[in-house]
């Protein structure tokens, strides 16, 4: 493999560099009295030195240091990690390649659970204003929850009990998006940290931030067909209003030699958004004529939807401790509660259609421009509201909630042999969904036109006609009105599921450490229950399914000494992710054809098993004088029962013998990943600093469909470069950053039209374009007190771009545009 070759390539060239280094006394680091973002990269190496497995941190004033707005932003820089975006803004994160629902988040210890219908937690909605630290776990340990194979992000909020002083901050922002300029999107922050007496102390943090977001968005179905659009297009116009509020209390009590603890952790962030969407289908119905660039067609079919909605994500986690020591033993125990839930029930959606066949309206369609095609009909009543019959109205109602209670206790002495810690914990988690829809037609001789349509006078994409839209007041008034109509469609259980998950856990470790090195090696065992209730989508009776999962994670981590400066860390582990809740509900769509004899439809499966890896990390590190650093490392993960969405032509699930397509997931045969990282930052005298890393990976998995087929395809959400670079000044009143952020194309999702697994080719895979984004920092310290930052986000105003298989083949488009800040914060 030609990357892994360069890796090892560079491995070598850079040990021998570091080697070459003339050795100096690594204390010197502890008398460093820099501050500013220099010292921020300092501080979170030497807690990396300190680590006895892989990790990667974020220190404390870091988070400020940046332009980041969520968490998943704030470690976007960090080796290895790139993030998923959501309306412009960092939602999901990657480690090292893998997708989100494949690592595992946790504040102050205590697991996340996600808003959504499955694992991946969001992290939109986590303010970095109040976190103090974020770690990034790339290799895991036997007391670490075994719940990860691509890495494990623990978020921690302030200590109360190393505060020094009193601490009290203020910070008041404003953020001016480049397309929603005239609105103002303030940004408070208050942190409040004291001694309540000499033996305890408390930390307070409250957020509110409101922020306006408009995009555009081109986007099409699966829709190509040997190179040409087929099927539908359609043109997207969001304005959203994107509310955060949030608070954490951090309270410490030292009882003698004890300690008692608890903290609190609570975010919700609403959002008002309108979509107004402009579709064109049927378009390769009735073609014309063809050409490189586009077809003329004789047939389409046009429908403005106009969508309101309300919707509330809220996560949430609290945590009680306490810390004692018995005969020799250090013992912790913790109880915590998270709570995580998405509310989607105050919405409206209207759409008004009109379609018109055999030579009425000839429209070409041009795609030179694969990110931004456009139609030029021959008869512009095409747009015309008064011929747009009322077609639907939909009302939805999705409440998705998931909470974990978990009680974990450990127990920690030192031998002669090492350091012995042992101890177990057990959680039980529920996910309940309650998704209902209801859809409405028969509204009259109603049009468009009777709706107020209104004129999108921002869409700006050259060549491109938005056509009116109803206005989102009268929408939003049909709720009121729906006596009026006739239900076509009432669905109030079928897509609803429950599912809980119980844990049991144990582990016991040894910490053996010498003069050249440390030993971290164990073994943890988890045993999983899974229960599931959901139903058949054709009679509503209920389903259920069980299943159990034992897994045993043996782990080595070692750390070995050079010298002061050069360390070697080598890391052996097993980790796994759990499929989905969504992938292995019990629900059951049937299709029964030809008097029974053909059978399909959609089903969950709950036989999925977890992905299972064996991981292997190899690294070098060298720790230079002040911000000196760099690193290079390689790792393996040997993955088994990747999980991808397919449809089977033969499959029995929940009981039902498929044998004409049933969509679901299934498991993939064995996948590997092998990676390269290479990490470093250095500093001048002069204030001038650069850090820097970057990622190789490479993967795939294979999947059998019958005894004679299979389809290979890369693992998914596997990016295989990733990279960013930070050059900035940092001396006396100023720190100024600028950092760009880049990772490349990686498969999204499948695709299958067509019917069957075999039929999927790269033409119908979706894939996400690479995506590089560029901000700039600048912070000037009036005094100690105050100072005062400029940001700028996304300053090449570069898209998402997402394409079907070929990227002359358009999935989807958006722009969201360049976002600047300006603020201030004061220290009482």
């Amino acid at each position: 493999m030609n990357k892994l070759t360069l890796s090892i390539a560079i491995l070598a060239a850079t040990n021998a560099m570091v080697e070459s280094v003339v050795a100096q006394d690594s204390s010197t680091l502890e008398e460093i009295t820099i501050v500013g973002s220099k010292a921020t990269l300092i501080s979170a190496i030497e807690k990396q030195r300190e680590s006895n497995s892989l990790i990667s941190v974020v220190d404390s004033d870091a988070m400020g240091s940046f332009a980041d707005t969520t968490a998943a932003e704030a470690i976007r820089r960090l080796p290895g990690i790139s993030i998923e975006n959501d309306q412009s803004e960092g939602r999901y994160v990657t480690i090292r390649g893998l997708s989100s629902d494949l690592n595992s988040i946790a504040v102050n210890g205590a697991s996340m659970v996600a808003p959504e219908n499955g694992r991946s937690v969001m992290l939109d909605g986590l303010p970095t204003e109040l976190l103090d630290s974020i770690t990034v776990a790339k290799s895991l340990t036997p007391d670490m929850d075994s719940d990860s194979i691509g890495g494990r992000v623990d978020f921690k909020t302030k200590k109360p009990l190393e505060l020094d002083d009193r601490l009290l901050a203020l910070k008041v922002q404003n953020n001016f998006g480049q397309y929603a300029a005239e609105k103002l999107n303030p940004k408070l922050a208050l942190t409040y940290g004291d001694k309540i007496n000499d033996m305890a102390a408390h930390v307070l943090g409250v957020t509110y931030s409101s922020k306006d977001i408009v995009a555009f968005n081109n986007e099409t179905g699966f829709g190509w067909e040997d190179g040409a659009l087929n099927d539908d297009y359609e043109m997207r116009y969001y304005e959203l209003t994107r509310e955060r509020l949030g608070i954490t209390y951090d309270v410490d009590f030292l009882l003698d030699d004890d300690r008692l603890f608890a903290n609190l952790f609570w975010n919700q962030y609403n959002d008002s958004e309108l979509r107004w969407k402009d579709e064109y289908g049927d378009i390769g119905d009735q073609v014309i004529s063809t050409s490189e660039n586009g077809m003329v067609v004789n047939e389409i079919k046009h429908d403005a939807e106009t969508r309101v909605r309300e919707e509330t994500r809220t996560i949430a986690a609290f945590n009680l401790g306490y810390e004692t020591a018995v005969s020799g033993w250090f013992v912790d125990t913790m109880v915590s509660y998270s709570f995580a839930e998405e509310d989607d029930s105050n919405n409206a959606e209207a759409n008004f259609r009109t379609k018109y066949r055999n030579d009425e309206k000839i429209t070409t369609i041009n795609w030179a421009d694969s990110q931004r095609p456009y139609l030029t009909p021959a008869d512009a009543s095409l747009y015309d509201p008064a011929e747009m019959g009322f077609d639907g109205f939909e009302v939805t109602a999705n409440v998705s909630q998931d909470s974990e209670v978990a009680f974990v206790f450990n127990a920690e002495k030192e031998f002669d042999f090492g350091v012995i810690k042992t101890g177990v914990k057990v959680k039980s988690r529920e996910k309940d969904v309650d998704d209902y829809i209801i859809v409405y037609d028969g509204w009259g001789d109603n049009t468009l036109a009777d709706m107020n349509p209104q004129t999108n006078s921002d869409w700006f994409f050259a060549d491109q006609t938005f056509s009116q839209q109803a206005d989102p007041s009268l929408v939003w008034a049909m709720k009121d009105q729906v006596d009026e109509m006739d239900v076509d469609f009432e669905d109030d259980i079928s897509r609803d599921f429950t599912t809980t998950e119980d844990i049991f856990a144990a582990y016991v470790q040894n910490t053996y450490t010498w003069d050249k090195g440390v030993v971290v090696g164990g073994m943890r065992y988890e045993d999983t229950s899974v229960d599931s209730q959901a139903h058949d989508q054709v009679t509503l009776a209920q389903t259920t399914a069980s299943s159990d999962h034992s897994f045993f994670a043996p782990s080595v981590n070692v750390k070995y000494f050079f010298n002061d400066q050069l360390q070697l860390r080598a890391a052996i582990w097993k980790g796994l992710s759990r499929p989905g809740f969504a992938k292995t509900a019990p629900k059951l769509n049937v299709d029964y054809d030809d008097g029974g004899a053909r059978v399909s439809g959609s089903a969950g499966n709950p036989l999925l098993k977890p992905y299972e890896a064996v991981n292997y990390d190899l690294s070098i590190e060298f720790y230079g004088e002040g911000m000196t650093f760099i690193s290079a490392g390689l790792f393996r993960k040997d993955i088994k029962n990747a999980i991808y969405p397919t449809i089977q032509e033969n499959a029995t699930i929940l009981g039902i013998a498929f044998n004409d397509g049933v969509e679901t997931w299934i498991n993939s045969g064995d996948s590997t990943i092998d990676g390269f990282e290479l990490n470093g930052q250095y500093g001048w005298d002069n204030g001038i600093y650069v850090a820097a890393n970057m990622t190789l990976t490479d993967g795939e998995s294979s999947f059998a469909v019958e005894d004679d087929k299979s389809f290979t395809t890369p693992f998914r959400k596997l990016a295989d470069e990733a990279a960013n670079i930070s050059i900035g000044y940092d001396k006396g009143p100023w720190d100024v950053r600028v950092a760009a952020n880049y990772r490349s194309e990686y498969l999204d999702w499948l695709a299958d039209e067509n019917g069957s697994i075999d039929d999927l080719s790269e033409n119908n895979i979706r894939w996400v374009d690479a995506y590089v984004q560029v901000d700039l920092t600048a912070k000037y310290k009036v005094n100690e007190a105050l100072s005062i930052k400029f940001e700028a986000v996304n300053l090449g105003n570069r898209a998402e771009y997402y394409y079907w298989g070929d990227d002359s083949q358009l999935s989807q488009y958006d722009i969201f545009g360049k976002n600047y800040s300006l603020g201030m914060t004061y220290s009482f």
